[in-house]
């Protein structure tokens, strides 16, 4: 069973090094940033959990800041991400429903080819609003998806 703990420094640095090849690919054509930078930005902007299977760190994930009522889920992980599928679907959920409450509105993109990633937001509650057809530096497919909390 996998369980989380607040990120430190040195989960960006451990992770960067081991990162799946579907999220460098994801965060180079979204806004040219190679893992390292990607998880240092999340870091930065987010209080970011780490996840621990075994002992081992294999992914991280936080929502950054936008402003008091939007916030910006990410996710980035190592290729042992579908050891613990089951966990993470169940446990997303919650800290989604969690976070849904501070931030009444989430909000990203994802790689229109990153069919795991796009599978996993739909089942934790998130609506793809629009197709983008040139997004990013890369000026790939990207799909914008949303959360909005009505209890608001």
């Amino acid at each position: 069973m996998a369980h989380y703990r607040d990120s430190v420094q040195e989960d960006v640095f451990e992770l960067a090094a081991k990162m799946r090849q579907a999220d460098v690919k994801e965060v180079l054509a979204s806004n040219g940033s190679s893992p390292l930078e990607a998880l240092q930005k999340g870091f930065e902007a987010s209080k970011p959990q780490s996840i621990i299977y075994k002992g081992e760190l294999i992914g991280m994930f936080g929502c950054a800041h936008i402003d008091d009522l939007i916030g910006s889920p990410w996710m980035l992980g190592s290729d042992k991400i579908p050891k613990i599928k089951k966990d993470l679907l169940t446990q997303s959920v919650e800290w989604v429903k969690e976070t849904n409450k501070q931030y009444p509105l989430l909000v990203n993109y994802v790689d229109a080819k990153n069919k795991v990633s796009i599978a996993w937001l739909n089942h934790i509650g998130f609506s793809f609003v629009q197709l983008i057809p040139k997004f990013g530096v890369g000026g790939i497919p990207f799909y914008e998806f949303v959360r909005i909390n009505h209890n608001v």
